[in-house]
């Protein structure tokens, strides 16, 4: 059985082929809130962990566009009042609640001017962490005649590895792209990719989906996280 051990020792990460045909990239989150230091949610200490996915996302982008690829956005965002916002439960009730930005009205919740999207190009708000649930994005799926997708943007754990699972829930044919996301801590970064490739998807990385669509190869020169064969020893070094 594959365990996270075995996971980050394997040889499971060589290149991979994404699908070329009936596929969608999915951008997620990619906003001023999560992204820009004077819009900093408070989320992590600095927004550099979430601004390691830019490159990576433009780069997917550029490539989408080149082969024809349908680009959707999508954006965290909550009514002007956050009358849709989750309420808080649990041990949230015991902690000073979170100044309420993201909502409709605000910069925050704009896409960063990177990947600011075309006019024929698609934006889904939505208020839940998962970016089909409550959303237009699976009609939207549907009608493009979409049978796979390719997901990128913040965050690896949240966001990202919820819209995953519901893609997968639903039979879409789902790829993550290791090297155009972003996390606050590395060890989630890295357990979300682990949950993703066990069941719920395959984890690429930029340069299998520029091969794969026939772009340019770049990659993503520099990205920070690489998983290497020393195991546990690689977490360790990226916390």
């Amino acid at each position: 059985m594959k365990t996270f051990e075995s996971w980050m020792n394997g040889t499971d990460g060589e290149p991979v082929d994404v699908a070329a045909n009936d596929v969608a990239l999915i951008v997620i989150d990619m906003q001023n809130g999560f992204i820009r230091e004077e819009y900093s949610l408070g989320i992590a200490p600095t927004q550099d962990p979430f601004a390691m996915a830019v490159p990576g996302c433009v780069a997917l982008v550029e490539s989408a566009r080149t082969a024809g690829v349908p680009v959707i956005y999508t954006r965290a965002t909550n009514l002007y009042d956050h009358a849709d916002a989750l309420p808080r439960r649990g041990r949230a009730l015991s902690k000073p609640a979170p100044a309420r930005r993201m909502h409709e009205l605000s910069a925050d919740v704009e896409i960063i001017d990177e990947l600011a999207p075309l006019p024929t190009e698609y934006v889904v708000d939505k208020s839940r962490p998962g970016a089909i649930y409550g959303t237009r994005l699976e009609p939207l799926l549907v009608g493009l005649g979409i049978r796979s997708v390719v997901i990128c943007g913040v965050t690896t754990n949240i966001c990202v590895e919820t819209t995953a699972r519901e893609a997968h829930a639903r039979g879409y044919d789902t790829y993550v792209i290791a090297d155009a996301t972003g996390e606050a801590e590395p060890s989630r970064y890295w357990h979300a990719l682990y949950s993703i490739e066990f069941l719920f998807g395959t984890v690429a990385m930029t340069e299998d989906v520029q091969r794969s669509w026939g772009t340019e190869v770049t990659g993503v020169p520099g990205f920070p996280l690489q998983r290497a064969n020393v195991g546990s020893a690689a977490l360790a070094a990226a916390v």
